[in-house]
């Protein structure tokens, strides 16, 4: 009876696990799909395609693995629930929560980026990056974070910086190439971005990283380009809402007093703070919240706060070859939630051209990151029209951009993370070096962009 009873069990057990498993697998082929994942950031794996090569060498199936691991039912709160049994198991730091793991590049992308990097002489390896917050629709699934180390200290997350001067070396030789390039008529500046981690990091840790490999970078800079000192200028408002708590980026203050440091090194007048319109957007959790699942964080939101200009301007977006150009603005202010960062320029385009109500015939082209997003508008208010281009998806000559709009300045403005890495090297080689036969084509009349991310219109 016993035996009896036991193998009813066991069928039981069975049936039901069974019964689970075709439910599950039912719900995830019937459910409908998101594309993007909001809280990371980035691309969700879509269902691989069958090919011979991808089947014989396993990668078919390691592919289907990534699906069914990114599309599963109630991934967030399964994350979220994980993320809580973490926090309370084991031994920890009351005050220094550490987090690290890996989002490195697949192989296959490593290897080809680097004989891409070998054909314009830089060796190093490639370095994945610290940035992007809006990832255009075409764009394939890639690592665009990799938050290597992030410490949670009194509340905010923290990522360790740690840096290459072969690497920094490399950079400052690429900017001395775009110099020698544009001649005495065009203005090179470069600005050194930190992401705060000096300013904020417990008293046992070892300070002035980010300092000391900013003033290398620097040292190793040609006399001709003019640096902006926008380390010492965030220096002193240390205490202030600079950077964010949850995210990697600095706020819309802590771009406030970069542009002060950019306007003493252009000889320019800045405007005062109470010259600005100053917004806030509330409850933002940003990447390194998502990066770690730190319920400390979550319980210091932060807030978005953007200061809109007094100048009247009008705003247009290109694709990566410039052979489309449609209307857009200079803040999306419909940004929400974890994708409030987005408020500044709305997205990271290929290229923006803003043109404002200052008649001065002064141009400036930036080279930018996503910090580059927060920092750009404050130009906007001194020259007549600004270019922003994201090195990430350009794929058109800047030489051929500053001479078809005849612009005499040009800024380099990278977190410290972007300017130690390879990868944006070698891309800002290819934009200075590379044929592109695409022509930009004439304004196309449009109401509005959609933003891949924020996923909403841009309302007139």
């Amino acid at each position: 009876m016993k035996t009896f009873f036991s193998n009813i069990y066991s069928r039981l057990n069975s049936f039901v696990f069974v019964i689970i498993l075709i439910t599950v697998g039912l719900l995830i082929i019937v459910l409908p799909k998101e594309k993007i994942s909001q809280d990371e950031k980035r691309v969700l794996t879509r269902f691989p395609v069958l090919t011979q090569e991808n089947l014989f060498s396993g990668k078919y199936f390691e592919d289907i693995d990534s699906y069914y691991s990114d599309n599963f039912i109630y991934r967030n709160e399964f994350i979220e629930i994980a993320s809580k049994f973490k926090k309370i198991k084991g031994i920890k730091n009351e005050e220094i929560q550490y987090f690290s793991k890996s989002k490195a590049l697949s192989q296959s992308k490593i290897k080809k980026t680097n004989k891409q990097i070998s054909k314009v002489g830089v060796k190093d390896k490639i370095d994945t990056e610290t940035v992007n917050d809006s990832i255009p629709s075409d764009i394939s699934n890639e690592a665009f974070e990799n938050f290597n180390s992030v410490i949670v200290y009194k509340n905010r997350a923290i990522q360790i910086f740690s840096a290459s001067e072969k690497r920094f070396s490399s950079f400052a030789n690429l900017v001395a190439k775009y110099k020698n390039e544009l001649g005495p008529n065009v203005n090179v500046f470069c600005m050194a971005i930190p992401v705060g981690s000096d300013f904020n990091l417990p008293p046992s840790f070892k300070k002035n990283r980010e300092k000391n490999s900013i003033n290398y970078l620097y040292s190793k800079m040609n006399p001709s380009i003019k640096c902006v000192k926008a380390y010492d200028e965030l220096e002193k408002h240390k205490n202030e809402y600079i950077q964010f708590n949850t995210d990697h980026h600095w706020t819309g203050r802590g771009a406030y007093y970069a542009y002060l440091a950019f306007c003493n090194s252009a000889g320019i007048e800045p405007l005062t703070v109470d010259k600005f319109e100053i917004k806030k957007i509330n409850n933002f959790l940003g990447t390194l919240y998502y990066y770690t699942r730190c319920e400390d964080l979550k319980q210091n939101k932060d807030y978005v706060e953007y200061f809109k200009i007094p100048n009247a301007t009008k705003a247009t977006c290109f694709n990566e070859n410039l052979s489309s150009e449609k209307g857009t603005k200079l803040y999306a202010e419909y940004a929400r939630g974890g994708n409030s960062y987005g408020v500044f320029l709305g997205s990271d385009y290929p290229m923006m051209r803003i043109r404002s109500d200052v008649k001065n015939g002064k141009k400036i082209l930036i080279i930018k990151d996503s910090y580059g997003n927060a920092f750009a508008p404050f130009l906007c208010s001194h020259f007549e029209e600004v270019f922003v281009v994201d090195y990430r998806y350009l794929k058109y000559n800047i030489l051929n951009i500053i001479k078809k709009y005849g612009i005499n300045n040009l800024l380099f403005a990278h977190n410290v993370f972007v300017l130690n890495s390879t990868f944006t090297t070698y891309q800002e080689y290819k934009l200075l070096n590379s044929n592109f036969s695409v022509k930009p084509s004439k304004a196309e009349p449009t109401k509005s962009i959609k933003d891949t991310i924020i996923n909403k219109k841009d309302e007139d």
